[in-house]
């Protein structure tokens, strides 16, 4: 069948010249056996599309991008058991349900998350799109490729919406929202009156802050060089905020916490601020990593830093099991407990560079496509 995508077709040169991508028209497969066409109704700009776009992770070139779509089934395969034509979806991670770490029930640490999600095909080497002239487009992007009118994913990426949520404001949860809830929910788990330091004021680490909140953390600090976005964490629940990135913001946060915090989440891209986060800790303290970034990037720890029982552990799209983490934040958010609405803004799908202007530059949060 036929739909509008945005395509992506040159790299970015710097954060200061913006990429232009373009609407055209794409053809799209039938769906395989355990494959489903979803009507998409809007879809987020991410931190992992931004590097993409910047070039920091390789793609074949043109491609659509795109791995927080919400949407509507359409069709589906026909193996397909869970899901039925009509059902209102959001799509999340992809996962094999084969190997060793799925059978644990450990989707988001899947040994073929890699090529899923990055390898713009499906596994069998098939490309789900092309462009209507019949070119070569890559697409199956976390597959799912959501940035068009409609997608084809698999059944295992697929989370059912109750109809009495905002379908388009769900989208998020397919990434950056669950990764940074789900990292405090699933793998932190802090104790209520505990002490949690959160590096990054984006949608993932003000997400990590809604979560905290949840779990009654008692000091809630949020380091980010974006003034409008500390004042939106302490809207949401941030008791500190610090705007320095310097090595000093350590020594402020040891100071106000009299060397006892006993959590942090690095949320910043490359895990620039993992040597921070895990010199805030206090003895027996957890730094958790979300921050995705380039297999280039890399960061020095100080060995006294690594002793007195720390730990650093690295989290994937927030652990958890799908569907039960996407389900735990849409409850919270129906019980007005988890306001994810205060995080985005709105875009019509043709204004589609204006959105990823406006993502890159910090001037919005969680921008959302809308595709209709």
């Amino acid at each position: 069948m036929r739909a509008t995508a945005a395509i992506f077709e040159r790299s970015l040169v710097s954060l200061s010249r913006y990429p232009k991508l373009k609407l055209a028209k794409i053809e799209l497969d039938e769906p395989q056996e355990y494959e489903v066409l979803v009507k998409i109704s809007s879809c987020g700009i991410c931190g992992t599309d931004h590097e993409v776009l910047n070039g920091d992770l390789p793609t074949g070139k043109p491609c659509v991008l795109g791995h927080e779509g919400a949407g509507i089934i359409e069709a589906i395969g026909s193996k397909v058991s869970q899901f039925k034509i009509g059902d209102r979806v959001l799509i999340s991670f992809p996962s094999c349900g084969k190997c060793r770490n799925c059978l644990r029930d450990q989707p988001r640490y899947c040994e073929l998350a890699g090529p899923l999600s990055f390898g713009f095909q499906r596994l069998d080497g098939s490309h789900a799109i092309k462009l209507a002239n019949g070119d070569k487009l890559y697409g199956n992007f976390f597959q799912q490729s959501s940035w068009s009118t409609h997608a084809i994913t698999l059944e295992r990426n697929l989370i059912k919406v109750p109809d009495s949520i905002d379908l388009d404001l769900m989208g998020p949860l397919g990434c950056s929202i669950t990764t940074g809830a789900g990292a405090v929910f699933n793998e932190l788990q802090p104790e209520a009156g505990s002490s949690i330091a959160i590096f990054g004021g984006g949608s993932t680490g003000l997400a990590a802050v809604m979560a905290a909140v949840v779990r009654e953390c008692e000091t809630i600090i949020v380091v980010d060089p974006n003034s409008n976005r500390l004042k939106l964490a302490k809207k949401l629940g941030a008791t500190h905020v610090f705007k320095s990135e310097k090595e000093a913001i350590a020594a402020k946060i040891r100071l106000l916490t009299k060397n006892r915090l006993d959590y942090s989440l690095d949320c910043t891209l490359g895990g620039k601020m993992v040597p921070a986060a895990m010199e805030s800790l206090g003895i027996l303290g957890v730094c958790g990593m979300v921050g995705g970034g380039s297999p280039l990037h890399s960061f020095k720890l100080n060995h006294a830093d690594t002793l007195y029982g720390k730990r650093l552990i690295g989290i994937v799209g927030g652990g958890g099991k799908t569907p039960n983490a996407h389900q735990q934040i849409m409850q919270l958010h129906e019980q007005g407990k988890f306001p994810l609405e205060k995080l985005v803004k709105f875009y019509p799908f043709k204004k589609i560079n204006d959105a990823i202007r406006d993502s890159f530059s910090g001037k919005v949060v969680k921008p959302i496509l809308k595709m209709n």
